[in-house]
């Protein structure tokens, strides 16, 4: 114990070399408490070593910002800090004061070390996200970082409440008060707010640990994709430089048709039309007018476009090496580099250089897919007349345009089908994505950029986000009922849930709407449905998504019904809906002022009721789920009963006055359905027989909605 001075700038006890064995009373100057991630300052009266625990090693260095002198005593237990109190009666106030001060000071230090924390954790996962699109931008082919996709945010401790927090701050602002009225009223008072403060200091040190740990793990984990990232910026850098000094990119594409209609090998007659009518249609200002010439140069340019993609895909497939013209070509509806525009070439070479397949194989090229049809991957989709293969086969005959033998050969031929698929997916698909049918041309064209090509973009990571987004609302968006038997173990027959993610098809064009091709495969209602986007959409990316599930929730519930699908006496989404748009006028829940909306829907749908539902279910979805009322009582019910939010949404809308009967409902339902399940789990735990993973996937589906 004694007198101690301290020169600016001198280390007292330095983190992690020093042992804690004595406490100190400042009693002039200030003192800096600081670690790599954070420091607070002590003034006359502060307790040096208050966050520390005795014997151990000091967690923070203490650094005098200006002469100072202390007095130490010794510390060897938490009694010793207590002792220091009662050894100094006339300063106690201050003591208890500075203490006070001290924890409001490490619970902002903790607060801004979680802030950084945090705020380093959404700078990587940010940058993740954009990272794909800079690698488009700078020619790289993205890579996947596992560490990243495994990150989660920090933690704030849950030993630390706000109420303390609340209070350390108004005892902060009530200084004064309390040196003067509060702690000379006592000792012990002076002791305890001590003792308190002591222990709050040592549980925000634990807690800044853990974020500290976290802040370190965090680096390691993020290294290779941090390091990446200032690669590819400085490469863009780089390149915006060259740009602006005249330069120009390293990326050359010249006489692209020529490459095109030379690789697909088409006879010389279709070149040649296709390459003049590429001439014309390039040539014509107003090559989207609606004059007749205009309208039939661009028809006959897409009947030339299916007639050379057919020959470039087929002869794509004994290419080892496709050459980056035809992959743009394949992707983007890329035909001629003027046409694009130099910018618009250079962004599509990028792309096109830096793609990478879904690894979980549900998002495609146009050119991807039609190489699961030639292949017998998968069947040919439905065409124009809601026929599938083997149904559009059988018609020919019927109508004696073909023979069996005919048939036989035809429905396993790679080329036939490819031929049926480009003729309806393919070339229908393509015109309905573009959005405006009567200027609808297959070829790329500036022209039609209307967004940034890199925000228009679709890729399969938007995709498959745009999957978890809605999985997340409308939790069973994407099940059907499935049935599973097991009468070895006992179950005959168990209903369940199967989730079968759609296919989602990116067609070469720039486009402003998604659309449903057809929702199941034939007649198996377990197999995926064919969706249609533009790989550059024009629109409110997010809202065509949400149209494009409510249009698979309308249709895929059509194909579950059968003909009863608008039958109120067999309830479901569809017959409800339509019994609901039907008698508007008669259903005395709703108002007249309700009643005058709905009249102005149908009339702005042309009564179609499935745009009026889709329509609704985009305000579900984004609104209603966000706590935003948009829908009326009647639509609301339909919708929650046949569309329930998943949990989480239920949870945070339970109070909502007006989904709280609709939720209890739904709750009470659900476990009415569990509880046999629940039973049969716990029957087959018992008998020592393992439960099968549709068993416990079904309790966990009725326990998630």
């Amino acid at each position: 114990m004694g007198l101690q001075t301290i020169s600016k700038g001198q280390i007292l006890h330095k983190a992690g070399n020093d042992s804690v064995s004595t406490i100190e009373v400042l009693v002039k100057g200030k003192i800096k408490v600081y670690d790599q991630y954070s420091q607070i300052i002590l003034g006359v009266g502060g307790l040096i070593g208050l966050s520390e625990t005795p014997e151990k090693e000091y967690s923070y260095t203490y650094e005098a910002l200006e002469d100072c002198a202390v007095y130490s005593y010794p510390y060897n237990s938490d009694e010793d800090v207590r002792f220091v109190i009662q050894s100094n009666p006339k300063i106690a106030s201050i003591l208890s004061s500075q203490a006070s001060d001290s924890v409001y000071q490490f619970f902002n230090a903790y607060d801004k070390l979680y802030d950084d924390a945090l705020a380093e954790y959404e700078k990587i996962k940010s940058d993740y996200a954009d990272y794909p699109v800079l690698c488009i931008k700078a020619g790289e082919t993205p890579i996947t970082f596992e560490k990243i996709d495994l990150l989660i945010p920090p933690e704030r401790t849950d030993k630390i409440s706000n109420w303390e927090f609340n209070m350390i701050k108004s005892m902060k602002e009530q200084e004064i008060n309390l040196k003067k009225f509060f702690y000379p009223l006592n000792i012990d008072i002076c002791i305890g707010v001590v003792m308190l403060a002591l222990e709050r200091c040592r549980l925000i040190v634990d807690a800044s640990r853990f974020i500290v740990a976290y802040r370190k793990q965090l680096k390691r984990n993020t290294t290779d994709f941090t390091t990446t990232m200032k690669m590819i910026n400085g490469k863009l850098e780089n390149m915006a430089s060259s740009d602006s000094e005249g330069g120009s990119s390293d990326i050359v594409i010249v006489n692209a048709l020529s490459t095109i209609i030379s690789y697909s090998k088409v006879d010389p007659e279709i070149a040649a039309k296709f390459e003049d009518r590429i001439h014309k249609f390039k040539a014509n200002d107003n090559r989207y007018d609606s004059a007749d010439e205009a309208r039939s140069l661009r028809r006959k340019l897409s009947s030339s476009f299916y007639d050379v993609f057919k020959g470039a895909f087929l002869h794509s497939l004994e290419d080892n090496d496709i050459p980056i013209e035809l992959k743009m070509f394949f992707m983007f509806g890329f035909v001629d580099e003027e046409l694009a525009g130099d910018k618009n070439t250079r962004i599509l070479c990028n792309m096109a250089r830096a793609y990478v397949p879904d690894p979980e194989g549900n998002v495609l090229l146009l050119y991807e897919w039609l190489k699961k049809v030639y292949t017998l991957e998968v069947e040919p989709s439905r065409n124009e007349f809601d026929q599938d293969w083997p149904t559009y086969l059988r018609e020919q005959k019927a109508t004696g345009n073909l023979n069996q033998a005919q048939i036989d050969a035809m429905t396993d031929d790679p080329l036939s089908r490819l031929e049926f698929e480009i003729n309806n997916l393919f070339s229908l698909g393509n015109r309905m994505t573009f959005g405006r049918i009567s200027s609808f041309v297959p070829v790329f064209d500036s022209m039609n950029v209307l967004r940034p090509l890199d925000m228009a973009y679709i890729t399969a990571s938007k995709i498959n986000e745009f999957y978890s987004y809605i999985r997340n609302i409308d939790y069973g968006v994407f099940c059907r009922q499935a049935l599973y038997s097991n009468p070895e173990i006992g179950i005959t027959q168990l209903f369940y849930a199967e989730d079968v993610t759609p296919y989602m098809i990116l067609m070469p064009n720039i486009g402003s709407r998604a659309s449903l091709w057809q929702e199941i495969e034939g007649k198996k209602r377990s197999t995926k449905a064919r969706m249609l986007v533009s790989i550059f959409n024009t629109e409110n990316t997010e809202e065509c998504m949400i149209k494009l599930f409510g249009e698979f929730r309308w249709e895929m519930c059509k194909t579950e019904q059968g003909v009863h699908w608008n039958d109120v006496t067999d309830p479901s989404l569809t017959s409800m809906y339509c019994d609901y748009l039907q008698f508007f006028k008669k259903n005395s829940s709703l108002s007249p002022e309700v009643k005058e909306k709905l009249k102005l829907d149908l009339k702005k749908f042309s009564n179609n009721y499935k745009n009026v539902f889709i329509a609704d279910y985009l305000a579900y979805v984004k609104y209603e789920s966000a706590g935003s009322p948009r829908l009326n009582k009647v639509s609301r019910e339909i919708l929650f009963t046949f569309c329930p939010f998943s949990k989480d949404i239920r949870d945070a809308i339970a109070e909502n006055p007006q989904y709280r009967d609709l939720i209890n409902h739904l709750a009470s339902h659900n476990s009415n359905l569990s509880k046999p399940l629940l039973n049969l789990k716990n029957k087959l735990i018992r008998d020592g027989i393992q439960v099968p993973e549709v068993l416990s996937g079904q309790i966990e589906y009725l326990e998630s909605r």
